[in-house]
Order: C-alpha cells, then sequence, then structure tokens
C-alpha cells in the first residue's frame, strides 16, 4: 500500500470523526501564486479548500480547556492544501545545490475552534505527504501547458515520498473596534506555535481593518503560505443585497526553527529560514451569502548569512455561507 492510500485512508476516518453531527457553516475555494513576480520561484502555488461548521454552543468540543479565557462557542473544520515549490532556475533539469528543491506538498487539516465575541482558541492537526504520490508535478506542468509558461524541467530532483504530521496551538484577540457613521474599523491581533516533522515555528500578528458593513469575523494575518481558516469564524448570512467592503493592511513575524521543504534533505546546502516577516494587504467584499477576497503577502525571510529573499505573492478567495 503507497503513501497516497495510506495517507488517504488515515484523512478519511479523522474525517468522519470531525464530521460526525455536524453542519456546514461555511465553505471556501483560496487560489495562491507567485504570477505577480513573473516567474516560479520557491513556494510558488498552493490551492485550498477549508470547510468550518456552524457554531455550537452545548458539545463535546466545549470540555476541551482553554487557558486564561471562558468560551462560549465552538466550530470544527476541515481543511485541503496542494503546495508546490520549485527553485529559482525551472528551465535547469539537474539538481541546484543551493536553491530550493522540487516539492509537491498535499496537507489535510483538521480543527477546532473555542472562541467568544473578542477571542478564539484553535487547535488543529495536520496530516500530509510530500513527493511524487502526490501528483503535484503533473499538475504544475499541465498549468504551464495551458498558460504557455516554461515548463518546470527538474521534477526529477523532487523530495521523496515522506508522511508529515503537524500539531499547532492559535490565539486570536479582536483589540479595537469603533463603528463610525461613515464606516468601522478592528484591530486583530494573533499567535501561533507549529510543532512536528513538516513545520516547526511560532509567529505573531496584527491585522487593521476599515470599511463599511462588513462581517463580524476574526480578521487576522493567518499562516506564511496557503489559506487564513480564522477568516471563516463568526460568518453570519444577511438577506442585505448591498455590497459590503472592507480594506485591511496586516504585519506579522515569524520564527522557524525547522521546514521540510527548506531543512530536510540536507545535500541542498540551504541556509535555515530564521526570521520572516509578512506584510499583507487584503480587499474584501460581502454580498448575501458570499464572500470575493483579494490579497497581497510581501515575506521578507531573514537569512543567517545576512542575505535577505523576498517574496511576493497574490491570492484570491471565495467563500460561500449556508
Amino acid at each position: 500500500m503507497n503513501l497516497f492510500i495510506k495517507t488517504s485512508l488515515l484523512t478519511t476516518v479523522t474525517s468522519i470523526l470531525f464530521t460526525l453531527s455536524a453542519q456546514a457553516q461555511s465553505l471556501s475555494l483560496y487560489l495562491e501564486n507567485d504570477a505577480i513576480e513573473g516567474k516560479d520561484r520557491h513556494y510558488t502555488n498552493g490551492t485550498s479548500f477549508v470547510y468550518v461548521s456552524d457554531s455550537y454552543e452545548n458539545s463535546f468540543i466545549n470540555k476541551i480547556p482553554t487557558p486564561f479565557s471562558k468560551t462560549t462557542n465552538a466550530n470544527f473544520g476541515i481543511g485541503f492544501s496542494q503546495l508546490t515549490f520549485t527553485p529559482s532556475d525551472i528551465k535547469e533539469k539537474n539538481k541546484i545545490v543551493g536553491d530550493l528543491p522540487y516539492a509537491g506538498i498535499l496537507n489535510f487539516d483538521f480543527f477546532i475552534y473555542k472562541w467568544s465575541e473578542t477571542f478564539f482558541h484553535e487547535y488543529m492537526l495536520t496530516l500530509g505527504m510530500v513527493g511524487p504520490s502526490t501528483k503535484v508535478e503533473q499538475f504544475q506542468k499541465n498549468f504551464h501547458n495551458i498558460t504557455g509558461n516554461n515548463r518546470p524541467a527538474g521534477w526529477d530532483n523532487q523530495l521523496k515520498d515522506d508522511f508529515l504530521y503537524n500539531f499547532s496551538y492559535s490565539f486570536g484577540h479582536k483589540s479595537y473596534k469603533k463603528t463610525f457613521d461613515y464606516g468601522k474599523l478592528d484591530i486583530n491581533n494573533s499567535f501561533r506555535i507549529d510543532l512536528g516533522n513538516y513545520n516547526r515555528a511560532i509567529s505573531i500578528s496584527s491585522m487593521i481593518r476599515y470599511g463599511s458593513g462588513y462581517a463580524d469575523n476574526f480578521n487576522t494575518v493567518g499562516r506564511l503560505i496557503g489559506s487564513n481558516e480564522n477568516k471563516q469564524l463568526n460568518l453570519q448570512t444577511t438577506n442585505s443585497k448591498n455590497i459590503n467592503w472592507s480594506i485591511s493592511y496586516g504585519l506579522g513575524y515569524r520564527y522557524t526553527d525547522f521546514f521540510y521543504v527548506n531543512d530536510y534533505d540536507k545535500s541542498y546546502n540551504l541556509e535555515k529560514i530564521r526570521e520572516t516577516i509578512s506584510q499583507v494587504v487584503s480587499l474584501d467584499t460581502y454580498f448575501d451569502k458570499y464572500i470575493i477576497s483579494f490579497n497581497f503577502k510581501s515575506n521578507k525571510s531573514l537569512f543567517g548569512n545576512d542575505n535577505d529573499v523576498k517574496s511576493n505573492w497574490a491570492g484570491i478567495s471565495l467563500i460561500y455561507l449556508f
């Protein structure tokens, strides 16, 4: 039984355990790409689907302890992500020592929220895999055939099949909220810690948002790469046919002890990714049961040898409320 089948069976069983007696609240599709830089480089593409349940006031989730605070609501969710990584020169067929390897990653996230109107606790289990079994190589090549971009030539050197796991805890706090005659403003802060063989890191961030009629959700910076499930927490459908909006700016700091793609294969002789500064600009529109968001991320990694690596990504997400 290959790694893909084993991982699929494990995640299917876990999904069943997480979805018993549940009714979905929201479903999102998130697409992220570095096309804004004009070429593939390092983390180059991400696709995510995220489901977040309705809020429950009385459930087994409420029996999970939360530090320093009392919660009144609980949700759970499931996410799936496909991530693509390449070196800077995708025309080179041979292994490039000193640059990021080719890697395809599939992840399944299972998470629980306990929250009130001003803060949340999130507990997440991530199960995934890296390697040829993910079929990310074929996905990228087919995508480049459609778009007419250069065909990546070095996938024969991609990281081998391996099982990935991670545990994470996040805390978010809505520290400021103000309504004006001409709009409203809020500030959301967050802290996150990741542990496992996929990613070990600590991050803190803050995000300020201004707009009109936007949802009172938790508008955090989110993860360094991939979807931001926090934005699906505390969403409510409305009967209004008005198009509401918000614009946000976020700043985050992340310290990374280990990231699988960068650190696992020592033969690439890569510097560790220690400190990363992230900036996020997001434009969100709200209409009835739909939320459409456009964002731009700029990440600056500070390496031990004082060489800075900067990456920019653009993303779009669609959230549908049930």
